[in-house]
Parts: C-alpha cells; structure tokens; sequence
C-alpha cells in the first residue's frame, strides 16, 4: 500500500456514501493527521515508547496498517498523499531545496505542486465539503500553489521543509528563515506559539468560523512532530528522561520484539547488524551518552505532546456531534530524520548565531536544538532497516498508518 492508494481510499469512502445516501449531511467527514519523520514504532499502538493515547482510541476503533510504504523524503510523499499521483506528474519528486542543477533542467522537476493534478481538498471541495488545513505544507509557496489556492477553504501553514516549534525560524543554514501563511497572506506567530498546540487551535477555529456548518468536512492536519529540531515542553519531557539511557541498540532490540510480538513482522524473523558505519554507544563518552538520550526524550515527548493536542480536537468534535462520522487516516511522511547536522563544520557557529542552544539543563524549550541523529533514527526504524532518505528493495519507507471511523471498525 502507497501513498497513492490512501487517496484514492479517501475517495473511495466518499462516493460510496454519495451512491447509497441522497442526503448531504450523511457524507463522512474525514480528518487526515499526517506526522513528519515518525518511524511506524514511533507511536504507542504499534509498540512505541512515546504515550500517544489520543492516536491508540482510533487505532483500536479503526484498522492498523503494518505494510503501508511512502516516499522516503517529505515533499514528494506528500504531492502523492495529496494528489493520488506519481511524485514526477506532480512536479515534486525531490525534496526542492534539493534539486540538482540537472534535475532543474528536468521536466517534471518543478519543485512545487504543479496545475496538472488536483488536491483531495479540490476534489472533496467540488462535491460539498469545507476544507481546511494547518502545519506543514512544502509543496509550494507563491500565490498559485499555496494550500489556499489548491482546494482548501482556510489555511494556516508554513512553507518550508521545517522550522523552529516556537517562532519564526529556520533550522538549517540554507533555510535560515521560516514564514507562515494564513489563508494565503503571511502572518506573524503569536507569543506563546507551539506548532502542535496551535495548529489544532486554528483548525478548531476555522471550523467555527465556517459559513455553512452543515456541510461534511476534510481537515488535514499536518503536524511538524517530530522534525528537527527536535523540541516539546518540559512537561511532556520529564517521564522520557530514562528511557534510552541504553543506547540505540537496546531501543532497536526491544522494538524488533515488539514487532514480533505485535505480528509487524513474522516471529521468526531474526535482526540484522546495525550498518557498519554507524557509531558503537560504547565508544561515546558517558557525557556523549547522556546527550543523545536526551535528545530522543524530547522525541518521545514531542509525539506525547502532538497526542495530547490532537486529543483536544477530538474533544470538540466529539462536542460539536462530529465525531461518530468522521473518518481518521493518521500516517507518517516518512521515516525517521538521520541527519547529524552538528557534525558539519558550519552547523555549530549557525546554530549559536541563530539563537539555538544544546543546553542540557533547558531540554526541548525554546530554542533547543534536538536531533535524534543517525544511529537512534536507525534504532527507531526498528524492525526494518531504513530511515529517511534510505530505501530497502521496495524503494520506499515502512510507515504507520491508521484507519479509524464507522467503515473501519
């Protein structure tokens, strides 16, 4: 199953409803939860350490999906997530900010969503949905190819490939700054801004303010967790603190019999070696240890803290009489983030002029710089081989997926 076959099941539920019922208000609404980088263990119901009990309630009303595959780089996955169409017709088979000179020269290498397909948003807007997305969007940003000009009614979405959780920053020295559009005109983000906590109040009041409530609804929220920079708020961090005190290894380990134990994979299935490149735990000092467990408590933390978000949108569905027809589809963009940013010579001289911070003792807040790196992004992969970028012989990443609703239960 791909990207592509989401889609088109998203379609699927809609017209079969539209053949079997003459009235509107009996069309499903849908909710599409995409998470950025989030291994298919990352979330509690496929044997995850982080708490996601939010996400676990529609995956045991729902279907779990164990051999969904996606592009193993964000912004083509989501050109097909959104359009039911190869990443080359849509205009974004690479990552745009990482197109070569000759893939420019390309057809089809446009690097922005192009108007030969439609959105999902398009297609549910033409037979009466409202249509709203908040997050991420990457596939886009001039006036034409902006979410709010693809089909969707109301917006409020960042542009780029990723940024700071907390203001209007960039992450990367090629991608220094970050800008938020709302309903296509940037906007400034509020002071006590937080990517997972504001997304879900947007869309909640976007869906206030809809003209016409009658209407079914397609709401796509697309959450930054858990991109770098790594970051959540110190009381979703704590409980994380000595989780991966053990290494990578031992996170690999015990989710590869999670897996087993859970049928993500057959229980004779045995683990292969860790690519050989990768760094031994052993051979970090105790300070290098501690560092990297805790960067990958504020990756639990931030998933934990995108659950309880998302737990407070479920909330007022269910308060507005919404939530018993509505249909959930939760995946991931693709697999966990490898990159190690600070081992590059530029990286550590930015990232203090930018205004991050590796402080131990402020893990997660504002301005902290969390990355997982290569060998826990491996280890978090687990059962399978691959993180983001990589690929195994289907050229494509395992990620979670989840159905929920009446037609999945």
């Amino acid at each position: 199953m791909k990207n592509i076959q989401i889609f088109l099941l998203l379609l699927l539920c809609v017209t079969t409803v539209l053949a079997q019922h003459d009235t509107v208000t009996q069309q499903p609404n849908i909710v599409l939860i995409l998470v950025d980088d989030a291994g298919i263990m990352d979330l509690g119901a496929y044997g995850g350490e982080a708490a996601t009990p939010n996400i676990d309630a529609l995956a045991q009303r729902g279907m779990m999906f164990t051999n969904y595959h996606s592009s193993p780089v964000c912004a083509p996955s989501r050109a097909m997530l959104l359009t039911g169409s190869d990443s080359h017709l849509t205009g974004v088979p690479n990552i745009p900010e990482f197109l070569t000179e000759k893939q420019q020269q390309l057809p089809g290498y446009q690097g922005i969503l192009n108007d030969k397909v439609k959105t999902l948003a398009s297609h549910l807007k033409a037979v009466g949905y409202n249509t709203y997305m908040t997050g991420k969007w990457h596939l886009g940003h001039t006036e034409t190819t902006l979410p709010s000009s693809r089909g969707f009614d109301r917006t409020f979405i960042l542009d780029a490939s990723g940024a700071s959780n907390y203001e209007a920053k960039g992450y990367l020295p090629i991608k220094p700054t970050a800008e938020w559009h709302q309903d296509g005109k940037v906007v400034a983000l509020p002071d006590d801004f937080y990517s997972s906590k504001n997304y879900v109040d947007k869309m909640m009041e976007f869906m206030n303010e809809a003209q016409d409530h009658s209407k079914p609804f397609f709401a796509f929220l697309s959450f930054q967790a858990v991109h770098v920079p790594v970051q959540a708020p110190k009381e979703f961090v704590e409980k994380y603190r000595e989780t991966y005190q053990d290494g990578w290894l031992s996170l690999r380990e015990k989710r590869f019999e999670k897996a087993k134990q859970l049928g993500i994979v057959p229980a004779t299935m045995t683990m292969g070696d860790m690519l050989p490149v990768l760094r031994k735990w052993e051979s970090l000092s105790e300070a290098e240890q501690q560092e990297a467990a805790n960067d990958m408590a504020v990756h639990a933390a931030m998933l934990e803290a995108m659950d309880y978000h998302l737990g407070r949108y479920i909330v007022y569905l269910k308060e507005k009489g919404l939530y018993d027809n509505t249909v959930f589809v939760i995946t991931s963009d693709n697999g966990p983030e490898g990159a190690y940013p600070q081992g590059v010579a530029i990286f550590n001289p930015w990232m203090k002029w930018q205004g991050y911070h590796r402080d131990q003792t402020r893990l997660g807040e504002k301005n902290y710089y969390g990355v997982i790196g290569t060998e826990f992004a491996s280890a978090t992969a687990s059962p399978f081989a691959f993180f983001k970028t990589y690929t195994g012989r289907k050229v494509a990443l395992r990620v979670p997926l989840i159905m929920s609703g009446k037609k999945y239960s």
